[in-house]
């Protein structure tokens, strides 16, 4: 019973957190794919119109790294503010605390939804057909929707004890950005700098969402498998760990 009511305090709640979202702005579910258009917008202006950076294909393979990112980006910022934000709430009454972050992952997921689909678009009208390896875009995403509950369950336990580390999050986030192939093909980085990039779980699933959608090529089932894993193992760890210490979240000043 008590899982059946988190799962509807989680989905009523991100519900109500996007609806509210959309509430403040003049242009509602519209700035969703407004916004990341304009962050893709500077980029590409950057990179491709001022520095002339980038081959032929390179603005479809940087719009599709940048995309995923922007989910993943949003997902672990998002999270791992999540329990300290609704410090009010947890000081009144019992509430589970991974629901939080799982609420913040969610709302960041229902998000890339369509900034994803206009994407897809945006291939077919530069020229790429419709691919079979469409198809296998579905598990990568579910890979990462993995991965960021994982990480973002982590750092939301975490962040509430250690509030100085919402900063090196921030940066390491910048740091990741830039590292994780965003604005390179991973495959042409030689040994071992490559295996070491790798290391980072966003390094290869940039490259399997670039494999799916660009290049044609089916998914590397072994690679998401383990990063499947990763994620498992360290939402289980943020699990324990919030349970360990549930009795404190409510006793902090944030």
């Amino acid at each position: 019973m008590q899982l059946r009511n988190s799962i509807e305090l989680i989905f009523y709640k991100a519900y109500a957190e996007l609806r509210a979202e959309a509430a403040r702005s003049y242009l509602g579910l519209l700035w969703w794919v407004i916004e990341p258009i304009l962050y893709l917008s500077a980029f590409y202006t950057l990179f491709v119109l001022i520095l002339h950076r980038g081959g032929p294909d390179f603005v479809p393979t940087f719009l599709c790294s940048a995309v995923v990112w922007k989910w993943f980006d949003s997902s672990i910022k998002g999270g791992s503010q999540a329990i300290s934000l609704h410090r009010g709430l947890l000081q009144q009454v019992y509430v589970p605390k991974y629901i939080f972050p799982v609420i913040a992952v969610l709302g960041s997921t229902v998000r890339f939804i369509p900034v994803f689909s206009v994407f897809m678009v945006f291939l077919l009208l530069y020229g790429m057909p419709v691919q079979y390896t469409w198809l296998a875009a579905l598990p990568v995403i579910f890979t990462q929707l993995c991965l960021v509950m994982g990480v973002s369950m982590l750092v939301g336990a975490i962040t509430p004890f250690l509030p100085d580390l919402k900063v090196v999050i921030d940066n390491s986030m910048m740091l990741l950005f830039f590292i994780s192939g965003v604005f390179f093909n991973i495959n042409e980085i030689d040994e071992p700098l490559k295996s070491y990039l790798l290391l980072n779980p966003m390094a290869g699933l940039i490259d399997e969402y670039r494999n799916v959608m660009i290049r044609g090529v089916w998914p590397d089932i072994a690679r998401l498998a383990i990063i499947v894993l990763f994620s498992i193992a360290t939402g289980g760890g943020a699990l324990l760990l919030i349970k360990r210490m549930d009795h404190r979240y409510g006793k902090i000043g944030f």
